[in-house]
């Protein structure tokens, strides 16, 4: 089983560069335009495309690619906000996947899957990751599987 949000992060990532395509035309033509006051009129525009920016830096959207194979469970995901780092990935022998935590963040709108695998040593955590980019079914799936294939049920 493959589950990936492609579509929806392709989206995610035209809408920043719409908006700040559209925040520089903007601002742009209302320099050539002289429009007055324009300080105003450019600092509610700079405000508006700011807490779009920090909205989805809050919702931390990432690129994911969720596989099931006979023998693991990957996760590999990649963050979608323009300062992103690179592909980070998390692949997990079914024998060994522990449990996992599911934690809504922000009012709900940030998921966050925790993953726990055993290891000889003892219990080793992964960094969360956000799942709010995914579609609720997308969602759904991906938590019965990692239910499915816990240890601990």
């Amino acid at each position: 089983m493959t589950i990936n949000n492609q579509n929806r992060a392709a989206w995610i990532k035209l809408f920043y560069y719409l908006l700040i395509f559209l925040y520089l035309a903007t601002t742009i033509v209302l320099i050539y335009l002289q429009v007055k006051p324009i300080y105003p009129i450019v600092g509610a525009i700079s405000f508006f495309v700011i807490l779009c920016i920090a909205f989805s830096l809050l919702l931390n959207l990432n690129f994911i690619i969720y596989k099931e194979s006979e023998t693991k469970v990957i996760l590999r995901y990649y963050p979608l906000h323009p300062f992103h780092h690179q592909f980070k990935s998390i692949e997990i022998s079914k024998n060994t996947l522990s449990h996992f935590d599911l934690d809504m963040k922000l009012f709900g709108l940030r998921p966050e899957i925790t993953l726990y695998q055993q290891t000889e040593r003892g219990l080793a955590k992964y960094p969360s990751v956000s799942i709010s980019s995914l579609s609720k079914s997308s969602r759904k799936e991906i938590i019965n599987s990692l239910q499915k294939n816990s240890l601990k049920k």
